[in-house]
């Protein structure tokens, strides 16, 4: 591959219109999902019910709000032809941010897997591991990780100041190409191992499979050739909307996190349901099912 920092002259303004669709969606109904999912959660909590699966859902669900809140500075820099007008600081900033939600969504889903797996397999046996405080230690952990991983990967700067490009280089560097397949042996492939051990797990599995694998797969392909050729721009070409396409569709994960985790969690559901129920004028009911549900059932709230 050559290191040139040549333009390749793409046609940027032909992912315009399918990702302005893309992230309007994912930001019109992410963003209301996700917060009435950290209210179910909230409620949940209060109520003494979730355990070590509340605090990796919590943590899912911050890391999507903060990819959420990038996607509209993506709108405009899209509607902008590709050009990034708040300066270099901003772009690296909102860049990092975007990356490290995507990874830390990824790993918060592995850990939810496994979680799921030790509750299965080992349900007497794993207690002491399933715990809310090891929950907690662990999350920092995964954040502290992504922090690094990404930081290594995305300096020293994803700007462009004369294109004016963010988050876009056309060819990669050489530097940029390895982190990138990096993300897809660790942020994608090795998850998709552990996720799939039980078939019980496979909502998990169409997650990775239809939101992260499209843009995985196809970038581990434009990566890895483009170290292996020397004429870069072709490929470049050829490739560029599929990929931006792919690149996109990660955000729809911020609408299937809550959907999957939060509204088919059967405690979940009932707390939302109590604390939207004055709101809605439908009595006060709900609250004596929870605290059964809770009473008779302390593990099911960790059922999802």
């Amino acid at each position: 591959m050559s290191n040139s920092n040549d333009s390749c002259n793409l046609p940027l303004n032909t992912d315009t219109l399918g990702l302005t669709y893309i992230y309007s969606l994912a930001f019109s109904l992410g963003l209301p999902c996700n917060l009435l999912s950290l209210w179910g959660l909230y409620q949940l909590g209060r109520s003494g019910g979730g355990g070590c699966q509340l605090v990796y859902i919590l943590n899912l669900l911050l890391s999507d709000l903060l990819q959420l809140l990038t996607l509209p500075l993506w709108i405009l820099y899209l509607q902008g032809a590709h050009r990034w007008p708040y300066g270099r600081p901003a772009c690296e900033f909102v860049g990092y941010v975007f990356y490290v939600n995507v990874y830390a969504s990824v790993v918060f889903l592995c850990i939810i897997a496994l979680d799921r797996c030790l509750a299965i397999v080992h349900p007497l046996s794993s207690r002491g591991v399933r715990t809310v405080r090891v929950a907690a230690v662990l999350g920092v952990a995964v954040w502290t990780l992504t922090f690094l991983f990404c930081l290594g990967g995305l300096l020293p700067s994803v700007f462009d100041a004369e294109r004016l490009l963010c988050l876009e280089q056309y060819p990669v560097s050489l530097r940029y190409a390895h982190f990138k397949i990096a993300t897809v042996v660790m942020g994608f492939l090795l998850p998709c191992g552990c996720v799939n051990e039980r078939s019980i797990l496979v909502v998990i599995t169409v997650i990775f499979i239809v939101v992260f694998g499209p843009y995985h797969l196809v970038g581990g392909y434009r990566f890895v050739s483009l170290l292996l050729i020397d004429d870069p721009c072709e490929l470049e070409r050829s490739i560029f909307l599929c990929y931006r396409l792919c690149y996109g569709l990660t955000s729809l994960n911020t609408l299937l996190d809550p959907l999957f985790y939060i509204f088919l969690c059967h405690d979940a559901r009932l707390e939302l349901r109590r604390s939207l129920t004055p709101c809605l004028g439908q009595g006060h009911t709900a609250p004596k099912q929870v605290r059964l549900s809770l009473r008779g059932h302390p593990d099911q709230s960790d059922s999802v």
